[in-house]
């Protein structure tokens, strides 16, 4: 099928020892106190791996047969009385599960061999039930040499992080490591975590959480493991275990979290997640704070040591006094401040464990005063509304909505104010900024209330390579066009992690180079855009929350919306929601290439849930996309697979497909600076394009629309394959058509009303149609029982979703 393409998301015992010799060797492996060795705890589960096996992982010692999967070439094998996974390509993923078994409250360890030179994610489960739910441990190391600890719960298919610490430095790829992991009562259930070299002390529990909700996992279940490469892996993986042992646990409070050294590494997530969990709230996140770090605080002092006892009161004081490669902890607290990453500083900025910390771009203001029907207060900061140089730019700027880029913020109770073009127009609930009076003047009685008016512009610029921002929150800056972004990423392999980013002007993350880690954010109600990033090669956005921006109703072009990328290469997009965006969700843009948009959830946006434009090479899979006027747009795309996903409710059309005038030769903006102008990879010429297992529910004109609008090019001529697709039919003309299919004049579409009519036009499409009109929510019956015509996932695309070669089936997984 065209538009496949290949994944970027690239001295033994001499016989097997008795089983209780096996269990009191592995407790004695895992560091237990000789006490516990003595008491001899019930072992559920045993595995020293001292057998042959001519294939697979054959029986654990104790708890029967290991059951294994591999979504791509890789390979379970026995070796040297060890474990094997051997041959893990980037993008693929493997899962162990012992089904002969049935824990609840336990406590499991084992050994692991972390493979060196990649980024590679491993979880253990425990309570994993048949439906995938489970509670899991992993350890998720990147290939700089960071590994964090992760507690999560799986819920069916949703991953849901509990808690996440930073490991010491000596836990890092090519180190053989034990992990200890446990999984205790009911009402709560408590979980715990520790991982650390090993031979070495064992340490307390480095991370524990409780879970009380509503869907919290109260029954036995199987021990389970699972492994994923990154798909921007440039080796191929291999990992062993040893020494498994499950004991039973009684519930009791863990130990607290021990501080251990180093920043956390990039987590990603588990493939087809879709959970878009989003940042840790503020003041919840505990990364481990190292030993050498230095301390800010809002009650600290200039000049101070920069330690827990003696605090610095500046963030940029802190970051001049960390040694390269050091790391800044915040107590908790507001900072008004403005914060540069200079020029060859590599540093963490992190908040203190469990501590809230919010970067604050606003000030309060009590200096009011009555007049007329409305307050004012004396005030001189007045941002610049200038976009690309121009005051109130008519590009960006609509004439519905003329104050959009007017940067200047007040907000009384927490609830952001609606800016007003003059003093006679304010009202409750509306501001307006008075530069010639220096003042402001406030329609809402002030009185009781606290009000707060923007006073800063951007809150951070990273400009040292390799720095990292996690754990805490940014919001009410009068962000400026000039600033590109209230947060602003602006150097090679940077990430910011658990973040809250809300209610700032313009944009609200921008990153704009290489090798960049968006993950586990929260962006929301920034006045422009969520995020943009741009020329940024290898970008990575994983399980965050963009919601509710373009805030101040800019123009839907040339930018604005939930996320916008341009001018990058090697894109992930993945287990994000994007939704409630005034404007498109996301759009990629002006030359991107090879970009892969993966398991998220995209709804409510108000033009384009997905758009692809002048870009050439990706995957959009496994994504749930519903509302809004279009819910993919291809337009001048190429060799796009639109592969599994599930599409409702639009008002305009479920895929949209078109090609333009615009070409590289002539066009004057659109192209990658780094490439050449005329790009053999990125042609602008829609084509090669694979529709296929996408679910269709009801709403719209078209289900799937095709028209070359320009070249004289008929649908028949574009390399366009429509099959495996389950449609809604069309019962009456106010249902959308199927299919949509350009004729050769630019303008004629020819309707395919059933599939009927599409299979008697293209012999080879098999697709099925609903008897009716149908929400995605009501198709689940067709979806199961239609599977026989879906498109076998080729092994790229398999890798993506993570799902074995040759899966066939109908809509999001």
């Amino acid at each position: 099928m065209p538009g496949t393409k290949t994944s970027r998301l690239h001295h033994r015992r001499s016989s097997l020892a008795p089983a209780a010799a096996v269990a009191v060797a592995a407790l004695l492996a895992a560091g237990l106190p000789a006490t516990a060795a003595a008491a001899a705890p019930v072992t559920t589960v045993a595995d020293d791996f001292g057998r042959s096996a001519s294939g697979g992982w054959g029986s654990a010692t104790k708890g029967g047969a290991w059951s294994t999967w591999s979504s791509g070439p890789a390979r379970f094998g026995v070796q040297d009385g060890r474990g094997v996974v051997s041959g893990l390509s980037a993008g693929a993923s493997v899962t162990a599960v012992l089904r002969g078994t049935s824990t609840r409250d336990a406590e499991l360890a084992e050994t692991v061999t972390l493979p060196a030179g990649a980024t590679v994610y491993h979880a253990w489960d425990l309570r994993l039930q048949a439906n995938g739910s489970a509670y899991r441990g992993r350890l998720e190391q990147a290939a700089k040499g960071t590994v964090v600890l992760v507690l999560s719960k799986v819920v069916g298919k949703v991953e849901k992080p509990l808690t996440r610490v930073a490991l010491p430095a000596d836990v890092r790829p090519g180190s053989a490591v034990r992990v200890a992991f446990r999984a205790v009562g009911t009402a709560p259930v408590e979980v715990a975590g520790k991982a650390w070299v090993a031979g070495s002390t064992e340490p307390d529990w480095q991370a524990t959480a409780t879970d009380a909700a509503a869907d919290r996992i109260q029954g036995a279940g199987w021990v389970g493991k699972w492994q994923y490469a990154s798909g921007g892996n440039a080796v191929v993986a291999t990992t062993t275990y040893d020494d498994l042992a499950v004991v039973a646990a009684t519930a009791s409070t863990a130990p607290a979290p021990t501080p251990t050294p180093a920043p956390a590494p990039a987590p990603a997530p588990a493939p087809s997640a879709g959970s878009g969990s989003g940042s840790a709230p503020v003041g919840t996140a505990r990364y481990a704070v190292p030993s050498g770090a230095v301390v800010v605080a809002t009650t600290g002092r200039e000049g101070a040591a920069g330690t827990a006892q003696a605090p610095l009161s500046s963030v940029a004081a802190a970051i001049a006094k960390a040694p390269q490669g050091g790391t800044v902890v915040l107590r908790g607290g507001s900072y008004n401040q403005s914060v540069v990453v200079p020029y060859g500083k590599r540093v963490t900025i992190q908040s203190w464990p469990g501590e809230a910390v919010w970067f604050d771009g606003s000030v309060p203001v009590t200096s009011w005063s009555r007049s007329g029907a409305a307050w004012t207060a004396p005030w001189t900061a007045f941002p610049s509304s200038k976009i690309l140089g121009v005051a109130d730019n008519p590009r960006f700027v609509s004439s519905a909505h003329p104050l959009a880029g007017r940067p200047d913020q007040v907000f009384v109770g927490g609830v952001q104010q609606r800016q007003v073009a003059s003093a006679a127009q304010v009202t409750a609930g509306t501001f307006f900024p008075d530069p010639g009076g220096k003042r402001v003047v406030l329609g809402t009685d002030p009185a009781g209330k606290e009000v707060r008016i923007s006073n800063k512009t951007q809150a951070f610029w990273v400009q040292g390579a390799g720095s990292t921002l996690q754990g805490f929150g940014v919001r009410r800056y009068a962000t400026l066009d000039s600033d590109r972004g209230t947060v602003r990423l602006g150097h090679d392999d940077l990430t910011a992690r658990d973040l809250v980013v809300e209610d700032n002007a313009m944009i609200g993350v921008n990153l704009e180079r290489n090798e960049g880690s968006l993950e586990h954010l929260t962006v929301r109600r920034n006045g422009m855009l969520g995020i943009n990033a741009s020329t940024a090669y290898d970008l990575s956005l994983t399980d965050s929350v963009i919601t509710d921006n373009n805030a101040q109703r800019f123009k839907e072009a040339p930018v604005s919306g939930g996320v916008k990328i341009t001018r990058s290469r090697g894109v992930t997009v993945q287990g994000n929601d994007i939704s409630r965006n005034f404007s498109s969700g996301l759009w990629l843009d002006e030359s991107v290439y090879d970009a892969d948009v993966v398991g998220n959830t995209v709804a409510g946006n108000e033009f384009t849930g997905i758009q692809y434009e002048l870009t050439s090479k990706g995957v959009i899979a496994d994504n749930v996309i519903t509302g809004g006027k279009v819910g993919v747009q291809l337009i001048n795309a190429a060799g796009i697979d639109v592969v599994n996903n599930s599409i409702g409710g639009t008002s305009q059309m479920a895929v949209k497909i078109l090609q333009d005038e615009r070409r590289p030769a002539t066009a004057s903006t659109g192209h990658d600076p780094r490439r050449p102008k005329v790009d053999p990879t990125v042609t602008w010429l829609t084509g090669d394009i694979t529709i296929a297992n996408n679910a269709f529910g009801s709403g719209g004109w078209f289900q799937v629309y095709v028209l070359d609008k320009a070249t004289r090019r008929s649908a028949d001529s574009m390399g366009i394959d429509i099959t495996g697709n389950a449609f809604n039919q069309r019962v009456t003309t106010a249902q959308a058509t199927l299919v949509g299919w350009g004729g050769g004049d630019n303008t004629t579409v020819r309707r395919f009303d059933s599939v009927a009519a599409l299979s008697a036009a293209k012999p080879a499409w098999r697709n099925v149609q609903t008897k009716g009109v149908l929400g995605l929510d009501q198709m689940a019956s067709l979806l199961s029982s239609s599977t026989g015509v879906a498109w076998a996932l080729p092994a790229a695309v398999a890798a993506l979703v993570g799902q074995p070669t040759g899966t066939k089936r109908i809509g999001a997984f």
